[in-house]
């Protein structure tokens, strides 16, 4: 099973009537730069996911925080409220705890 979402995935499934539900971006210094990381919640899926590379091969960043911003707002269509984190975070727990309250909802 896939780790995370790739761009195409997410077009399809735009396509086919999905939406994003939720996005939030980590932030993370790596040998003095920042990059960005998004975490996207499908309407075809319960989980935070990250964006994935082609072939899934790994996460896909960004050093430049507009570039993703153009991804998400107009080639995704988002237009909600985008958390922005840095990694270590503390709030970012309840971002897990949101998705496993819905997972136990779906439980019979």
């Amino acid at each position: 099973m896939a780790k995370g979402l790739q761009e195409g995935e997410i077009k399809q499934e735009l396509q086919n009537g999905g939406h994003l539900r939720n996005v939030l971006i980590i932030t993370k210094t790596i040998e003095g730069m920042a990059e960005h990381l998004a975490y996207v919640r499908p309407s075809w899926r319960r989980e935070f996911l990250p964006l994935r590379t082609w072939g899934d091969k790994e996460d896909r960043t960004y050093k430049d925080l507009d570039r993703l911003l153009v991804l998400l707002r107009d080639d995704f269509g988002y237009r909600g409220f985008i958390g922005l984190y840095m990694d270590g975070d503390p709030d970012l727990v309840r971002y897990r705890a949101l998705s496993e309250s819905e997972e136990a909802d779906d439980k019979p």
